[in-house]
Order: structure tokens, then C-alpha cells, then sequence
């Protein structure tokens, strides 16, 4: 009996550390925000301010920083900065993330429930790609879900200590610091909208709430303090009005960015639950269906988590698929409740539930037979990628280029990919007519794992290895040490994270007396030729990477001494300011 209950928990911690872990360091920063968030650990872990690493020495960063204490306290135990212990942070709590919800889902419905919840998060597509990326949102739905499940346990077993009340607000305060006061607020709202659904709102008094809120307000303010404090107004408008306010109610004039329409997170919801996400139609039968035992079922407060969630930021003017990371350990306990009653009482569920089940089954083996007729005819030298071509974003039409070249040259991980694909359709299929429920997710997680570690392991490095420009400025580095070194008109932020050292902006009043070197985009440095602007300037090294979005390739320059280059315009410098938050 002991173990049988290891077997979930060894299976869910090996499946995670696989996915999460092997190819975490394997990937350059290449994407705009990974090494913008690096740029704040490199402050952390090289010039020790941890109250308000300034990025490159005077950007005020856009995010409060407990990620990025993370990421520097991995990198002193890993022994020095890299891609993997800056990321290390987000893998490291998606694995607990995932842990806990499988005991979450094993303590109110059972085993068989827990491991589905466990599983069905683990390998959802958003969750996988948060946990693999040096950003602060994965950061931020570890504490905020943990608050969820903390305030739920307390509810539901009425252990009312100060203890527990304390650490629920300890965990609101860890949100905040992770992103914002969103930590908070989000999921205090949650709260009482389910408190109220219940009228029990009563049950706020029993929290401890004075002193538990003035705990909250020493850790969280022990930082907002000291930040304001150091950053003055500028901190005060970049991260509490445009990174809180502004994103929320903006239209896009003030510049947070990202805006989309309302129903922005339905495609995308679906995109990030997937391959889990096709059983979504089921589920939403099945729970109209148990509509009148949801509080017999304990489901009453998960699905007023998911449901506030999604409705809170698709009212936000601002959106990106990540931000509702936090429904989706929410979603799995959902799929969990659904799985584990499929298993012993398919025979009561309405015909519509078990006939959309099993749609979405055949929907994902027909996704799984296309990949991996596309993985056979690419080595086999058909373009079947060429027919969807035409049909996408010119940015992805030049990652299917890139995944042409790398079939050609990754023979093995290719045959292992189509092998891991033929084992998923084979199990799925053939458990799938003998009802073998646990068979089929089986089958599932093998699509999904043989997937995932394919991407991470040889698709993504391919992109970043055409895009990063980590080699390029690892020669700038040693060809320009300790020499004076500025960006013209131009900024990225893993050139400067590469670079190991701040490089300021060019101004013409800054001029050096001796020879200096300049970074500048390709299109910058012909115009500069062309003018005529800076005499004797010589060109030195360019990048074989494309940067974020394929399409700029740095430019190294020597300058002679005396030599003053022209000063940008305000429409310049307003948009290499945006480039550099």
C-alpha cells in the first residue's frame, strides 16, 4: 500500500524534472523579455543591489523583484550566472506547483483524481513554457495559487490558527513581490466572491485580519519603501501606475502595451491548456451536469477561482496569454474531479459528456497522427509544412525555415520523436476501444512528453542559435575590454546581458577623448555611412543573430577619437526607451 501511494508522486516529480529540467540551460536568450529579466539578476548578482537593481545601471525595472532574488540566490548555489540557474527559479516552483495540486487533488476526491490533476497540469503547454522561462510569472502563480489552496484548507477543515492565518497573508505578501498587487488583490477577490456565493463573509473575521494584514503590509511595503525611496516618482510611475494601473485601464495610448480584445483568452486558453484542452467540451458538460451536487463536491471554490481569473483579465485592457497562468492548477483539479469519476461511474454520466470525451480523444490522436506524418515526410524530403506556410505570422513562417534545416540535420531526435508519437497513438488507440481510461491518458502524456522534449531540446536552441546574440557578444566582450563602449541608437536586451558589463547610450556630450566602440542595428550603421557622419569610423564584427524578431542584426564599430556622432531625434529616442523597459 505504501507504495502505491509513491508510485503518483514519483511518476508526476520524474515527468516534471524530464521536461522542466534537462534542456533548461540549453536555450540562448533570445526572445525581448527572458534576458530583460536577466539583465536585473546580473545588477543582483554582480553589483549587489537588492533593494532596486537599476537595469544597465538607470532603467528602473518593470517587475518587483522577488523572481529575480530567486535567480540570484540559484546562480551564488549554482556557482554563477547562466541560462539555467536564472531560470532555474521557474522550473523549480512549476514542479512544486505541480506537486501540490496532485496532493490537493488526492486529499478531496482521491488518488486516481490527484494524479489526473497532476498530470493534465504538468504537461499543459502554457505551464511548460512559463516553467521554462526566465520571467515572474510562474513566480507569481506558485504564491498565488498556494494562497488559494491555504485559505481552502483553512475553510474547509476550520483549523483557524493564527499560524495558518498568518501564512495565508505571508503568501499574499510573497504574490505581491513576485508581480505587483495583483498577487493580492486577485486572489482576495477570489476570495470573497466565494465567501459571498456562500454567505459567509463572516468568515473574514476568523483570519486574524488585523494582524494578518499588518504583516502583510511590513513585508510588502519593507520593499515598495525602500524602492520608492531609491526611485523616487520614476519608480513610482513605471511600476505602479503603467505596470498595475495603466495596463488594466489603458487603451494602449499610455503605452502598457499588449492590448487585445475580450475574448482574447478563449483561443489562447485553449492553445495553453492543450493537448488537455480537448477535452474542455466534456468537461464543461460534465459540470453543468453536477451542478446540483457542486457543494456535496467541493468544486464550488475552484470554480469561482477559474471563472474570476479569466473574467478579470479579459476586462483588463491588457492581456497576454500568460496572465491567467494562475485558473490553470484551478482547470486540472477540475479535469482531476472529472477523470476520477469517469473511471468508476462512466456508466452514469449523460450519453453527450462520454460522446464529447470521446471526440476529444480522437481529436488529439488525429493531432498526433499529423505530427508525426509531418515528422516522417519532412525526413523523407516533403515539404508537408509548406501547405500551413502561407497561413501564418511571416515570424513563424521563418521558424518552419529553421525546423526544415534542423530535420536535416538531427536525424536521431527526430526518429525518437516519431517513435515517442507512434507509442502515444498506438496506446491511446487501442485503450481508447477497450475503455481503459488510465490507458488513454497514458498515451497522452507520452504525446506530450516526446513533444515537449523535442522542442526544448532541439527546436528552440535551433531559434536561438539564429537569433541570440550571445556569440556575437562574447567576441564584442573581448575585443572591447576596457574600452569605452556605448549603444547607438539601438538597445537589446541580450546584448547587454551578454555583454557582462553596463553599456550606456550614446550622447554627444558624453564623447570620449580616445577611440570607442559602438553597438548599432545593420539599417544604423548604412545610414551613418551614408552621411557621412562619422569619418573613419570602421567597421569591426556583425552578428549571425537576427535578434527577437529575426530581423536586426548588431553591429560592432570603432569610432576615432574626436569623432562626435549625430544625436537621435525625440521619435528615436522615445522608441529605444521602449525597447529597453
Amino acid at each position: 500500500m505504501a507504495i502505491d501511494k509513491l508510485i503518483g508522486p514519483l511518476t508526476l516529480g520524474t515527468l516534471c524534472i524530464v521536461i522542466y529540467m534537462l534542456s533548461l540551460g540549453d536555450v540562448d536568450f533570445y526572445t525581448k523579455g527572458q534576458p530583460r529579466e536577466a539583465t536585473v539578476v546580473w545588477e543582483i548578482y554582480n553589483k549587489g543591489n537588492w533593494v532596486l537593481p537599476l537595469r544597465n545601471g538607470h532603467i528602473i525595472p518593470s517587475k518587483p523583484p522577488l523572481f529575480h532574488w530567486l535567480s540570484a540566490a540559484a546562480s551564488y548555489g549554482l556557482g554563477g550566472l547562466s541560462e539555467f540557474s536564472i531560470r532555474f527559479p521557474s522550473a523549480f516552483l512549476a514542479f512544486f506547483g505541480v506537486m501540490v495540486t496532485y496532493r490537493v487533488g488526492v486529499g478531496l476526491w482521491g488518488r486516481e483524481a490527484g494524479l489526473a490533476a497532476g498530470l493534465s497540469l504538468a504537461t499543459s503547454f502554457e505551464w511548460v513554457r512559463a516553467a521554462a522561462t526566465a520571467r515572474v510569472d510562474m513566480t507569481l502563480t506558485f504564491f498565488f495559487v498556494m494562497a488559494l489552496y491555504l485559505f481552502w484548507y483553512i475553510y474547509r477543515t476550520g483549523r483557524f490558527t493564527r499560524l495558518a492565518s498568518l501564512s495565508l497573508f505571508i503568501l499574499f505578501a510573497l504574490a505581491t513581490l513576485a508581480k505587483g498587487p495583483i498577487g493580492a488583490v486577485l486572489p482576495v477577490l477570489i476570495i470573497i466572491l466565494f465567501l459571498l456565493l456562500k454567505g459567509d463573509l463572516a468568515f473574514v473575521r476568523r483570519l486574524h485580519l488585523v494582524s494578518g494584514t499588518l504583516l502583510f503590509l511590513a513585508i510588502v511595503l519593507s520593499w515598495y519603501g525602500l524602492a520608492l525611496w531609491e526611485g523616487g516618482v520614476a519608480f513610482f510611475e513605471k511600476q505602479i501606475m503603467k505596470e498595475n494601473v495603466l495596463r488594466f485601464i489603458s487603451s494602449g495610448a499610455a503605452g502598457a502595451g499588449h492590448v487585445h480584445p475580450f475574448y482574447y483568452f478563449v483561443p489562447n486558453l485553449f492553445l495553453g491548456m492543450a493537448p488537455w484542452s480537448f477535452f474542455l467540451p466534456s468537461l464543461i458538460c460534465f459540470l453543468y451536469h453536477q451542478r446540483n451536487s457542486w457543494r456535496q463536491s467541493d468544486i464550488t471554490f475552484v470554480l469561482v477561482w477559474v471563472v474570476t481569473v479569466f473574467l478579470f483579465y479579459s476586462a483588463s485592457s491588457s492581456k497576454r496569454s500568460v496572465y491567467i497562468l494562475p485558473l490553470y492548477p484551478g482547470i486540472a483539479l477540475l479535469f482531476g474531479f472529472f477523470w476520477q469519476t469517469l473511471r468508476h461511474s462512466a456508466n452514469e454520466l449523460p450519453p453527450l459528456v462520454m460522446a464529447l470525451f470521446r471526440g476529444g480523444i480522437y481529436l488529439i490522436l488525429v493531432v498526433a497522427a499529423s505530427s508525426l506524418l509531418v515528422v516522417i515526410g519532412q525526413n523523407m524530403g516533403y515539404d508537408l509544412l509548406g501547405l500551413v506556410r502561407p497561413l501564418i505570422h511571416p515570424r513563424d513562417q521563418a521558424n518552419l525555415l529553421l525546423f526544415d534545416a534542423v530535420h536535416q540535420q538531427n536525424n536521431l531526435p527526430f526518429l525518437l520523436l516519431a517513435l515517442g508519437l507512434s507509442v502515444a497513438l498506438v496506446i491511446s488507440f487501442l485503450a481508447l476501444r477497450a475503455r481503459a481510461w488510465n490507458a488513454v491518458m497514458a498515451g497522452i502524456v507520452v504525446f506530450s512528453a516526446s513533444f515537449f522534449l523535442f522542442v526544448g531540446g532541439i527546436i528552440l536552441p535551433t531559434i536561438a542559435a539564429a537569433r541570440s546574440f550571445k556569440p556575437f557578444m562574447e567576441r564584442v566582450a573581448g575585443r572591447t575590454h576596457g574600452s569605452p563602449l556605448f549603444f547607438f541608437q539601438s538597445f537589446d536586451s541580450g546584448a547587454l546581458y551578454y555583454a557582462d558589463r553596463r553599456i550606456p547610450f550614446y550622447a554627444p556630450t558624453a564623447t570620449p577623448k580616445g577611440p570607442y566602440f559602438i553597438l548599432l542595428w545593420e539599417e544604423k550603421w548604412h545610414r551613418l555611412m551614408t552621411g557621412a557622419a562619422a569619418p573613419g569610423a570602421r567597421l569591426i564584427d556583425k552578428s549571425k543573430g537576427t535578434g527577437p524578431k529575426g530581423n536586426h542584426r548588431l553591429y560592432l564599430a570603432e569610432v576615432p577619437e574626436n569623432v562626435t556622432l549625430p544625436e537621435w531625434g525625440d521619435d528615436l529616442r522615445g522608441r529605444i526607451n521602449k525597447d529597453a523597459m
